[in-house]
C-alpha cells in the first residue's frame, strides 16, 4: 500500500496565509480600534438617555 507523499509547498503557503492575516490585522488595527470607540461611545450615552427616560427626566 502506497501512501501519499506530502506537498512541501502547502506548509509554506500556510504560512504565508498567516503571515498575510496577521499583517492585515495589523494594517486595520486602527481602524478597527475606532469603531470600538465609538461604539462605546455610542453605547454609553444611549445607556444615559434610557437612564434618564426610566427615571422621569425630560429625554
Amino acid at each position: 500500500m502506497a501512501t501519499k507523499s506530502r506537498n512541501d509547498w502547502t506548509v509554506v503557503w500556510s504560512i504565508l496565509a498567516i503571515v498575510l492575516a496577521i499583517l492585515t490585522i495589523i494594517y486595520c488595527m486602527p481602524s478597527i480600534v475606532e469603531m470600538i470607540s465609538n461604539g462605546w461611545e455610542r453605547s454609553t450615552r444611549a445607556i444615559a438617555y434610557f437612564t434618564r427616560i426610566i427615571r422621569g427626566g425630560t429625554a
